[in-house]
């Protein structure tokens, strides 16, 4: 493609005349891709299309692209579509899920757009995360070493490796599937480890996640975490969401990730009366440690209130500004030096950090 097809692209088909050129068949289609996602700056994306909706259209253009466009070009199309122009059908197409790249900003884009996609949608959605989620987790779990955080429980076990021990019982069953008769071998696609179990009674651990909308990426990661340690007997770790409601999940007897499953994410925030509620929850306080995640944009005065009532219970206390791959995030850095005079260390921190405090808790 030369540079004057690539301007005749930019500037839409109604460069045409000025530009003095026609496009190749290939180029037509790039463009009519084009004016379907970014013509919606002009139309509000209604009534350009005769009676089929915006975001239908795209998907079909989307598709006709695929051999043309690279695919991390046919990504950032799509991811225009619907965080811009609110052609939310297109993150529940089995074209884009299948193609778009399964990291966490995918992950954070299925969770913050499926309650606007069809009820019908939701399912495949929702499958579609649970799969990106351990998809992190099992990367995440290669880089901290679990084997050594406690003894081995045999009342459960899972195909992660937590321990060096095999659950051969549980393997053999969940494969035998697998068996060829002929062969008389048994083809083994997944391994079951019994989860290490505490050698001492741990520190208890309170976390409190901020679920309004700036803060999905660190609720991710939270729940991927969580989901590691949460199968190891003893510890007790409580899970407090909160926007301007606040969800108590301390009771939850699956993995954390079906969290993401199902949150609905909030516009405002109460960071208030989530440290009033939680603090209820500390029953050790000098052997729990309170984490609480937030970018503290919130009334500050009852805030540093409530703060300070969680530090007179004795409990460590520690502020995370946000779970970033970098540990940089945006917060209200002038509330965070007031709550550090006070004693409160605020930081942010990257995930592996996050689960190297809960596995430190475990020692």
């Amino acid at each position: 493609m030369n540079n004057l097809e690539k301007w005749r692209l930019i500037l839409g088909k109604f460069s045409k005349q000025n530009l003095n050129m026609d496009l190749s068949q290939d180029n037509l289609v790039v463009e009519m891709l084009l004016d379907s996602v970014y013509d919606s700056e002009y139309s509000n994306g209604k009534g350009m299309y005769g009676r089929e909706s915006s975001g239908v259209i795209v998907i079909k253009n989307l598709k006709n692209v695929q051999r043309i466009l690279d695919q991390d070009i046919v990504n950032k199309i799509a991811t225009d579509a619907f965080e811009t122009y609110g052609m939310y059908e297109i993150i529940a197409d089995d074209n884009y899920l299948k193609n778009a790249k399964a990291d966490i900003d995918l992950l954070q884009n299925l969770i913050m757009y499926k309650e606007y996609t069809k009820e019908e949608d939701r399912s495949k959605i929702k499958y579609k995360i649970r799969q990106i989620a351990n998809e992190i987790k099992k990367e995440l779990m290669m880089e901290i070493d679990l084997s050594k955080v406690g003894t081995i429980n045999k009342s459960s076990s899972s195909k992660y490796n937590r321990s060096k021990v095999i659950d051969v019982k549980k393997t053999i069953e969940k494969n035998i599937r697998n068996y060829i008769k002929e062969e008389e071998k048994l083809y083994v696609e997944d391994i079951y480890f019994y989860p290490n179990k505490a050698k001492n009674k741990p520190a208890d651990i309170v976390l409190v996640v901020d679920c309004s909308g700036s803060m999905v990426k660190s609720l991710i990661y939270v729940a991927i975490v969580s989901s590691i340690f949460y199968n190891i007997s003893d510890i007790d770790i409580n899970i407090v969401l909160f926007d301007t409601r606040i969800v108590n999940l301390s009771e939850i007897k699956d993995d954390p990730i079906n969290i993401l499953l199902d949150v609905q994410l909030g516009g405002g925030t109460d960071i208030a009366s989530a440290l009033a509620y939680s603090r209820n929850l500390i029953k050790r306080p000098d052997k729990t440690i309170f984490m609480i995640i937030t970018d503290l944009f919130s009334e500050e005065t009852s805030m540093l209130k409530e703060f300070q009532e969680v530090k007179n219970t004795g409990v460590k206390t520690l502020v995370f500004t946000g779970i970033e791959e970098d540990s940089n995030s945006y917060y209200n850095s002038n509330f965070a030096k007031r709550l550090v005079k006070i004693g409160i260390p605020v930081e942010g921190v990257t995930v592996k950090e996050l689960a190297n405090y809960i596995k430190g808790a475990l020692k």
